[in-house]
């Protein structure tokens, strides 16, 4: 990076924390928007003819475009203020909320899913943007682990707070004032920046020397093998934790495990508790005590492995404090969420950061689907005849245990990341 270029924008101390705030609910927002669609699904086929088959577009709208913008708003996000990227790609997910919220029809549903996917699309990525750029270093990772937390408890009100309130307004009316809170959370985050400006702050981030183009900066990342080793972790990590917690865990629990709704839904209240419990305290270890991200990672993963495999082993019948236990340790064990963007950010060279940081984050979004999807193919193919069945779900869980495993391997060949911070001399 060119030494000459003007340093990025730092805000004074109150504003920060406004900024950092806001970033955090607006990420709980959007894992809010990608969660809401499953408890609210008799009143949608209620008021909007549709088919199943519609439906799930409907749901997996959010999804696809998420995925899409990902890298193109990481680009966007290295070469501009990331404050004014992030406050337009809010206004257009608000705008998609408002859209679904009004839709008389399926296609207009889908539509303002795709609409609102793609303007959460940045908020993580802007959000860890912003850490980098506002806080010392040696709090990234305790700080970016408060965020997924809070995003973490946007799925947990995606589920039977939604229903109440659903039942007591209706959805559209829920969903209009969600957006009217997504409005104020926005406008608080774009007014804190705006009155910094002020004092000669808020500037757009200056563009990289020699950066050439973004294309160029994004060839750059793909060539770096940390990124590709770190990603396909998180592919791994995610998609397992996605898989299991917003699609398998349910019909495993109530059909093979013969729970009761309520008691299924306070398994995966566990299993939430635990990653928004495991993400704030992975990232202050990692942090402030044993000062690792590779070594905490290893041990991560490797523990999910090790509950995975218990879980499959699980007999029907088995006391419910040790389902409960399991799904805890899972949570705790999957909650390391942040603690990768940390290690990416801190290998990759600040003007390519948010771009490297887009792609981890779309591996991990691609492994979500590849493995709520991949993981049912494969129990199809091999249990024809009974796919809901104690030994088919024995063989889902194994299966991603030997996932973890490679996850395990992956990481064992990264660097560690604090480490070539302390040799650069640049830890504070």
């Amino acid at each position: 990076m060119n030494p000459s270029a003007a340093k990025p924008t730092t805000f004074s101390g109150r504003r920060r924390w406004i900024l950092f705030w806001a970033i955090s609910v607006l990420f709980g927002l959007s894992m809010f928007y990608r969660s809401a669609i499953a408890v609210i699904t008799t009143d949608l086929m209620r008021d909007v003819p549709m088919d199943l088959g519609a439906l799930g577009f409907v749901s997996a709208a959010f999804f696809y475009s998420y995925a899409l913008f990902q890298i193109p708003s990481g680009v966007l996000l290295d070469r501009f203020s990331p404050v004014r990227v992030m406050a337009a790609f809010f206004l257009a997910a608000l705008a998609g909320v408002v859209l679904f919220a009004v839709a008389e029809s399926w296609a207009v549903m889908v539509l303002g899913r795709l609409l609102t996917g793609a303007g959460m699309a940045c908020g993580f990525i802007g959000a860890l943007k912003i850490l980098s750029m506002q806080f010392s270093p040696n709090r990234f990772a305790t700080l970016s682990g408060i965020v997924v937390s809070v995003g973490n408890a946007g799925i947990v009100f995606a589920t039977t707070p939604l229903v109440l309130w659903t039942q007591g307004l209706g959805w559209r009316t829920t969903f209009l004032l969600v957006g009217l809170f997504h409005l104020a959370v926005t406008m608080s985050f774009v007014l804190a920046f705006r009155d910094e400006r002020g004092a000669g702050q808020g500037a757009p981030a200056p563009e990289t020397a020699g950066g050439g183009d973004a294309l160029g900066g994004l060839r750059m990342v793909l060539k770096d093998g940390q990124v590709w080793l770190i990603s396909l972790a998180a592919f791994i990590r995610y998609g397992v934790l996605a898989a299991v917690q917003g699609l398998w865990a349910g019909p495993y629990l109530m059909d093979v495990m013969g729970y009761s709704p309520v008691t299924a839904g306070n398994l995966l209240f566990l299993l939430t508790l635990g990653v928004i419990i495991g993400n704030p305290a992975s990232g202050f270890l990692s942090d402030h005590v044993f000062r690792r991200r590779k070594g905490i990672m290893i041990v991560a993963l490797a523990g999910y492995a090790l509950t995975l495999a218990a879980l499959a082993h699980v007999p029907i019948g088995a006391p419910l404090w040790l389902v409960a236990l399991f799904f805890a340790a899972f949570g705790i064990f999957a909650g390391t969420g942040s603690l990768p963007y940390a290690h990416l950010k801190e290998l990759t060279p600040p003007e390519r950061a948010a771009t490297a940081l887009t792609v981890l984050n779309f591996s991990a979004v691609v492994g979500a689907g590849v493995f709520m999807q991949g993981l049912g193919l494969l129990i199809k193919a091999l249990f024809p005849a009974s796919t809901v069945s104690h030994e088919s779900f024995r063989v889902m869980f194994l299966v991603c245990t030997g996932a973890m495993l490679a996850g395990v391997v992956l990481y064992a060949f990264t660097r560690e990341s604090l480490t070539v911070r302390v040799a650069e001399g640049r830890e504070r």
